[in-house]
């Protein structure tokens, strides 16, 4: 199984004219260009979805329970609902 996936996409033709000159100045193919463009952007994306993430109310709620046993969530027991048949 390959771990790449090809995307597809139109640019309008002053994009691709100068990310051909870039490909020609670097004396590197089109297509190398591009996935270092995509690789830079989605890396600056994921650094801006995890630091979104983090400042999400639900994660900064974690941990804020109040109870009186220690290790809780390392229970078996914990949230298990018996159930019987009537």
């Amino acid at each position: 199984m390959s771990t790449t996936k090809i995307v597809q996409t139109d640019v309008d033709i002053e994009t691709y004219e100068i990310l051909r000159a870039v490909a020609s100045l670097e004396k590197k193919p089109l297509k190398e260009i591009l996935r270092s463009i995509l690789r830079d952007y989605a890396k600056k994306e994921k650094e801006k979805l995890l630091k979104e993430l983090h400042n999400d109310p639900l994660w900064r709620s974690i941990g804020l329970l109040d109870t009186d046993e220690e290790d809780l969530s390392e229970r078996d027991d914990w949230g298990v609902v018996g159930w019987e048949s009537e």
